[in-house]
């Protein structure tokens, strides 16, 4: 059985993080939610991985999100552990990562990239169960109209992270050149 190893750790400006990893790579990440834990060890169930306390395996990606947390990095540089989830999924996701730290897709444009044009309500959805949000950039995806639309963490925080990365946001819009 392979393991989950779970860690968390507390960010002053952003709260309790939450981070699982398996041997082959960065499986979940979670960040102020509450029951986060609780969470990550029902996954664990699910696919049949043994959650075990992380003991070092997640200081790599620990260090790599304070740094970004804190204006010190605009990138990540980890193995992603993603597999278990569908094609889609996948492709999704991985468009997703290519979106450049300071920069915004649409939920459309992010559709064409994974090679789906016109299923950006399916790309809204896989936006929405982002398992790795931060490190896969889903607060970087907004809607057609500049709109911020749903983030996991609220509104608030996809603002601030948006914010943070130089972008401008007023009255819920991302105000574009």
């Amino acid at each position: 059985m392979m393991k989950l190893y779970i860690d968390t750790y507390s960010d002053r400006k952003f709260g309790k993080l939450v981070v699982a990893v398996t041997e082959k790579g960065l499986r979940l990440f979670s960040y102020g939610e509450k029951t986060a834990l609780k969470k990550f060890i029902k996954h664990a169930k699910k696919y049949n991985l043994m959650p075990v306390e992380g003991n070092g395996k997640t200081r790599n990606i620990k260090k790599q999100l304070i740094e970004y947390f804190h204006d010190k990095r605009k990138s990540f540089s980890v193995k992603l552990d993603i597999g278990y989830l569908s094609p889609f999924t996948r492709r999704v996701l991985k468009a997703a990562c290519k979106i450049p730290y300071g920069e915004i897709a649409t939920y459309g444009q992010l559709a064409c990239r994974a090679g789906s044009p016109g299923a950006s309500r399916a790309v809204g959805q896989v936006m929405a169960k982002n398992p790795i949000p931060i490190v896969i950039p889903c607060h970087r995806v907004i809607g057609s109209n500049g709109s911020l639309t749903g983030f996991g963490g609220g509104l608030g925080l996809k603002k601030r992270l948006l914010e943070k990365e130089g972008i401008v946001v007023r009255k819920g819009m991302v105000v574009r050149d």
